[in-house]
């Protein structure tokens, strides 16, 4: 049997069409044979493959420019099964380009939770063909609800003469299948796909545009199979818009969590998305953070393991019940203690948390350890839970997760893995125990997920940027990581002196020796728990702001990778000469008065030098901010002048390129805020203006793309997930034609507007979009507008266009009329906060709008703790505030059909 395939795509002089595929076994890139097509005119390619009846043939299309692959098709590998009893087989396909933004539609987060339907698992026969020769209409599209079907119709009698749908198969959803057959061998007909009832009774939607064309000649009347492979149903003007609530686990409260959130309390956040009309969740980073076991461990965005999930979310009662009355007697006081207080006390949490867990992993240790599920998860799971088990093992028994700081145990091994994950070893239990913990962790993640895929409902995560500088990950894979770098973001409206993140930058060029192997796998594992994904500072693909080990202010840092400027290119600006004036620290008499006062005299005999009259220097002990850090812990005395201190060690306008030999450098960052900007003459200031431009805003464009082309496909094509970026800041102009291109959903959040102005136009918002209000790094609109009432006043005159005094109270009217602008906008997903929903009712809402902000940028060591004040049980019986959402969402078109 002879399977011929016809493709139609254009391409340029030299390149070709090939296919890449495989025959019955699974299809894997690696293995896959390559079938290169033929054409006669560059555009209509064709090949053909031999093969037996019953085989099924899986083949993706990729293009071959000068012997090399220089472009795929998007999505899944297709698959073809052979009937038995079928003759030759013609299919027709149709390249499927990445940058299409209706590909979003087959995400998981679409085809297994928002329009989840019943999927067979294994590919079936295309048809019968033992009379006659056989059409399959093969519509690929996943947009539809569950509530409907596609049909076919044209016009023949065999596709009902325009009026009577063919109703098309979705066993194998999202590909939709109908056959007809036809004893002939010229086949002229016009065919199009429309929207039916489940009966096939009555036509809803029919699609747009021109009615579909098929030309066939087959060589005898019978016993011949053409596939026509369609791509999407062709929407007249309609766009699918939906809703969703965000809100961190640990922020979650239900009468059943031990003084945090918990993955269980998922499941009554979905019964209430859905009751709401919403079909989407967002939850912030959920990996283990537990590295220092005190409250600092609360930053959800330093994970010890971007692989094991956070022990504080598992739900004690979910495990086991305690054989002990006593133990079950103290978790029940406990519960109610931890449950009472208005915010999390991580640290007795903590505490009384792994307490429990060690009480049930004892209970429960000898069943535990030979249970099938358990044996298969760890077997699953192996490559990154026996390192983790090995990391808290050995962070527990040192005291302390800096590997460097451990006897003998430094650099990780295989044979140290061997040893002690033996059940030989004295101390296994504690490595068990490890094994036990993350078990349950993902079998009540599961459990949330399976849960709201079943309520229609996506779970969408969080991938941070980067990782723990003492995690696991940098002790198994250190060569992975710049360890020399501080991973953090410039400054902004919210952190004028930038971000200091404290994790290492990534060796990209090490981590692509394997294909992005690291990446594909961190995507895959999240892809488990998740349907959806929110990509922490997706600007960090492009290039990541890196600060030296060195330094603490965000100011000092730098774009990596980065093209620095040499003293000609410098020169050419007009920036030539003496460098030094620009690249040490600019620090005057005047200005030291007025900062340190009667003190300078003191300060200036340990800090300072003269430089010249009227002129500072450091003195050589102290070249960087670490530098003085560490002398004012051994001297407290000079405390109190640590930020002046810090702040004088940035006031430079050049960076020198670290091992250039002062050959290349590197404007500062926000080099216009600095005094010793403003102490040039105005046009040594435009000098400087002039090249600052060039370098932030135009001389990385290309170089930056490149950076992210090179990168993001091999992560995004690692999952099914519905993946969103936020590409907030300061963003490169290549920024949005490059996640457009890989078909990334962006972030537009109302007070970070993209563009020269104050408030966001949410009705001119990309469909491509997730809008939200607020979003964990800022206050709520509630606290914003209490905050901020000159903000306040500008918005309520210019953009909402009220009248009379604005109220210095932001009421629920308020609230919720930026709701209402927000499920207005064109964004294919308008997601709020859950502080900002329930502050539309003035009898549910905290009374204290400052306390719901999650999370403070400025501040590096911010207690990450709010809780939110309503039990997910309390919410769901507010049937006033829960129609009202219902009601917003399906005026504005939201809710799920």
């Amino acid at each position: 049997m002879i399977l011929h395939l016809h493709i139609h795509y254009r391409t340029q002089l030299g390149q070709q069409v090939a296919i890449l595929y495989s025959i019955d076994k699974e299809f894997k890139e690696a293995e896959a044979r390559k079938l290169l097509f033929q054409t006669y005119d560059g555009e209509n390619w064709t090949s053909i493959i031999e093969l037996k009846k019953g085989e099924t043939v899986h083949y993706r299309y990729i293009l071959i420019d000068n012997k090399k692959e220089v472009n795929r098709e998007w999505g899944a590998p297709r698959s073809l099964v052979v009937p038995q009893n079928s003759g030759n087989i013609f299919v027709q396909d149709k390249w499927r380009p990445r940058n299409d933004e209706r590909n979003a539609f087959f995400s998981s987060a679409f085809t297994k939770a928002i329009f989840r339907r019943e999927i067979a698992k294994n590919a079936r026969p295309v048809a019968d063909t033992s009379e006659g020769n056989t059409i399959v209409f093969r519509l690929h599209e996943a947009n539809i609800s569950p509530n409907y079907k596609f049909c076919v119709l044209g016009n023949i009698p065999e596709l009902g003469m325009w009026d009577i749908p063919l109703v098309m198969d979705d066993s194998q959803y999202p590909y939709w299948e109908a056959s007809i057959r036809i004893p002939s061998t010229n086949i002229h007909l016009e065919y199009k796909y429309a929207i039916c009832d489940h009966a096939g009774r009555e036509v809803l939607t029919w699609e747009d545009g021109d009615n579909r064309v098929c030309h066939f000649v087959v060589p005898e009347p019978s016993n011949h199979l053409l596939v026509l492979s369609d791509e999407h149903f062709r929407y007249e003007g309609y766009r699918w818009r939906g809703a969703g609530v965000a809100i961190p686990v640990f922020s979650l409260r239900s009468n059943r969590s031990l003084g945090i959130g918990e993955f269980s309390d998922l499941i009554p956040l979905v019964d209430w998305a859905a009751k709401t009309g919403m079909n989407v969740v967002q939850v912030l980073p959920v990996n283990d953070t537990l590295a220092t076991k005190t409250w600092v461990d609360s930053y959800p965005y330093a994970a010890i393991s971007v692989f094991a999930l956070h022990p504080l979310y598992i739900n004690i009662q979910k495990i086991a019940d305690f054989e002990e009355k006593t133990h079950k007697t103290d978790f029940d006081k406990n519960l109610k203690s931890l449950n009472t207080p208005e915010k999390i006390d991580f640290e007795k949490v903590l505490t009384s948390k792994m307490h429990f867990l060690k009480i049930l992993f004892d209970q429960e240790k000898e069943r535990f350890q030979s249970h099938p599920e358990v044996l298969g998860f760890i077997l699953r799971n192996a490559e990154w839970l026996k390192p983790y088990a090995l990391f808290c093992h050995l962070r527990d028994k040192f005291g302390t997760c800096n590997f460097n700081l451990w006897p003998d145990h430094q650099t990780y091994t295989v044979d140290l893995l061997d040893k002690y994950c033996s059940p030989g070893y004295e101390s296994y239990d504690e490595i068990l125990f490890w094994y036990f913990v993350q078990y349950h962790a993902d079998r009540q993640l599961m459990e949330a997920k399976e849960y709201a895929r079943n309520h229609h409902v996506a779970l969408k995560g969080d991938l941070p940027i980067g990782i723990y500088r003492y995690s696991c990950d940098a002790w198994v894979a250190p060569h992975l990581y710049n360890m020399d770098e501080q991973a953090g973001a410039p400054p902004d409206d919210y952190a004028a002196l930038g971000q200091n993140w404290g994790f290492p930058t990534y060796n990209w060029e090490v981590m692509a020796q394997d294909g992005f192997g690291w990446w594909r796998k961190r995507m895959q594992k999240l892809n488990e728990y998740f349907d959806a994904l929110r990509i922490d500072h997706i600007l960090g693909f492009f290039r990541i702001w890196s600060i030296p080990v060195r330094h603490i202010a965000g100011t000092m840092g730098l774009f990596n990778p980065r093209l620095p400027y040499s003293a000609e290119e410098l020169a050419s600006f007009g920036i030539a000469g003496d460098l030094s004036r620009y690249t040490e620290p600019f620090i005057t008499h005047d200005y030291c008065s007025g900062v340190f006062g009667k003190d300078l005299s003191g300060i200036k005999k340990v800090f300072f030098e003269d430089a010249s009259v009227g002129f500072y220097r450091f003195k050589p002990a102290f070249r960087s901010q670490i530098d003085i850090v560490q002398f004012l812990q051994k001297n407290p005395k000079y405390a109190g002048y640590e930020k002046d201190l810090l702040h004088l060690m940035t006031e430079v306008l050049l960076i020198e390129e670290p091992g250039s030999n002062g050959r290349f450098f590197n404007p500062r960052i926000t080099l216009n805020t600095t005094l010793s900007f403003k102490n040039l003459d105005p046009f040594t200031q435009n000098r400087f203006t002039n090249l600052y431009n060039e370098y932030y805003f135009r001389r990385h464009d290309n170089f930056w793309k490149e950076q992210a082309m090179w990168k993001l496909p091999a992560l995004l094509d690692a999952s099914d997930m519905l993946i969103c970026g936020e590409d907030l800041g300061m963003i490169p102009a290549t920024v949005p034609g490059v996640m457009k291109e890989l078909n990334i959903i962006s972030l537009e959040i109302q007070r970070m507007p993209k563009g020269n102005t104050r408030f966001g136009m949410v009705g001119n918002y990309p469909y491509f979009s997730v809008c939200s209000p607020s979003c964990h790094d800022m206050s709520t609109i509630r606290g914003w507008w209490e905050a901020d009432h000159d903000m306040a006043k500008d918005f309520y005159y210019n953009y909402l266009k009220w009248y009379g005094l604005a109220p210095m109270e932001c009421s629920p009217e308020i609230v919720q009329s930026i709701i209402e602008d927000h499920l207005a906008s064109p964004s294919i997903l308008a997601i709020f906060p859950i502080q900002d929903l329930v502050g539309m009712d003035y009898n549910l809402r905290k009374k204290d709008a400052a306390s719901e902000q999650i999370n403070e940028p400025s501040n590096p060591r911010h207690y990450w703790r709010f809780r939110f004040h309503l039990t997910i049980e309390q919410l769901l019986k507010e049937d006033n505030l829960n129609n009202r959402i219902h009601t917003l969402v399906n005026k504005y078109g939201r809710l799920p059909v």
